[in-house]
């Protein structure tokens, strides 16, 4: 036949296109990790400053014996306290969709971008508190060298010669970044015994949660891309519950200074807000937040530096 209406034909002749944007969106491997749940956070108390010094006291106080039944033998104790900050400052992040843009629509429209916006408070918090671990004093790891299990017990014991060991102060975590991980399950490989590798009992196949990979020694591990470098190292951590802290500002009292109807999303930890451009044709949208985060207790963490 000669003359069929073929898909070539119409393809040749204008009438079919070389392809379509299709729909549906395939996302690019990224590290989605937020560990905010793994720093303690602390409730606004701002009176005019934007940093707050927390106190921190030492408890454990002890009886002495009397000196008979009728004479004590006390003397008074003031409690130890030491304290530190907690500075909030601003955190943005921006996209300007064109009008262009938003007219011919696609599968990455206008709301996708304010979910971009959305997401990224929790991976800001991830990043302010892999950048605490280079304030950790104590150390365990060997640069150069591949991490080992040896490293991770090392880490586990001096936290509990620093009493991460009492139920209060327990509750511990580490945060290794990928490389770290993989050399470790390597190490793990080859123990024997009691510790030798499986994947069933080490509970390296349960991940309930984003970041989360399971638990070795009973410490949950968590690998995360913001565990930065040092040289040719990196520098991951463990530490027990109270180790790190953050707080956020109330941004909810930035209402009456932006006009309602310019806030796309607002909650008492974050806003996106849109500024309009129109001489260019293009809508600003611009997510602001206020955290800070700090160290709060040196002896309840330990940086684990090991070959990148």
């Amino acid at each position: 036949m000669a003359l069929e209406s073929s898909y070539a034909a119409f393809l040749s002749a204008g009438g079919r296109v070389t392809r379509v944007l299709s729909s549906r969106v395939h996302e690019s491997l990224s590290d989605p990790t937020g560990l905010r749940k793994l720093m303690d956070q602390h409730e606004w108390d701002g009176g005019g400053s934007a940093t707050s010094n927390v106190t921190r006291v030492t408890r454990g106080l002890v009886m002495a014996a009397a000196t008979s039944e009728i004479v004590g033998g006390a003397t008074n104790t003031l409690p130890t306290t030491t304290n530190f900050d907690i500075t909030v400052a601003r955190y943005l992040a921006t996209v300007a969709p064109t009008d262009l843009f938003r007219i011919t629509d696609g599968g990455i429209n206008v709301p996708y971008l304010v979910g971009l916006l959305t997401e990224s408070l929790d991976l800001t918090l991830t990043d302010l508190l892999t950048a605490l671990f280079a304030n950790v004093a104590g150390n365990v790891g060997t640069s150069g060298n591949d991490m080992t299990v040896d490293d991770f017990y090392d880490a586990i014991y001096y936290l509990n010669l620093n009493l991460n060991g009492n139920s209060n102060a327990g509750d511990l975590a580490a945060v290794l970044h990928q490389q770290q991980l993989n050399d470790f399950i390597e190490s793990i490989r080859g123990e024997v015994g009691p510790m030798q590798f499986r994947e069933d009992a080490q509970g390296l196949l349960d991940a309930p949660g984003v970041g989360f990979v399971g638990q070795f020694a009973k410490v949950p591990i968590y690998q995360s891309d913001s565990v930065v470098s040092t040289g040719a190292d990196r520098r991951g951590c463990m530490f027990g519950r109270g180790a790190f802290a953050y707080k956020l500002a109330p941004v909810g009292a930035m209402d009456p200074m932006i006009n309602p109807a310019d806030i796309l999303v607002g909650t008492p930890e974050m806003f996106i807000e849109r500024s309009r451009d129109s001489a260019n044709g293009i809508t600003n949208l611009y997510v602001n937040s206020y955290p800070g985060t700090a160290e709060q207790e040196d002896l309840r963490a330990v940086r684990i530096t090991t070959d990148a």
